[in-house]
């Protein structure tokens, strides 16, 4: 199973309970109706059906804090362009490298 679908079904279940109730057929239907989840559609969900704000300051359970910290700080910046751009900037090679001015032909 991929990270990402991993961290998919941690995150469905874990925000289940903070859906209101009238959204909850929605959220489901929208979660199981995939065959592949992204993070894109994942961030989208989850922004639809759960007050973000309010919860993330108050969860209904103290050890919530980790799924709105996860949420918020890691799963939702994977996607993110300034992260992409800070990830191509680690690849690019440096002036000190070896490599970085002569290629082996």
């Amino acid at each position: 199973m991929s990270s990402i679908k991993k961290d998919s079904i941690y995150l469905y279940q874990g925000f289940r309970p903070y859906v209101p109730k009238k959204k909850l057929a929605d959220y489901d239907n929208d979660f199981l109706s995939r065959k592949r989840y992204t993070i894109k559609f994942m961030t989208a969900l989850i922004k639809k059906n759960v007050n973000i704000k309010y919860y993330h300051k108050k969860p209904k359970n103290d050890n919530d804090a980790y799924l709105f910290n996860f949420f918020l700080v890691d799963f939702s910046l994977r996607d993110s362009k300034a992260s992409g751009a800070l990830n191509d900037f680690k690849e690019t090679p440096s002036m000190l490298e070896r490599n970085f001015m002569y290629r082996n032909r």
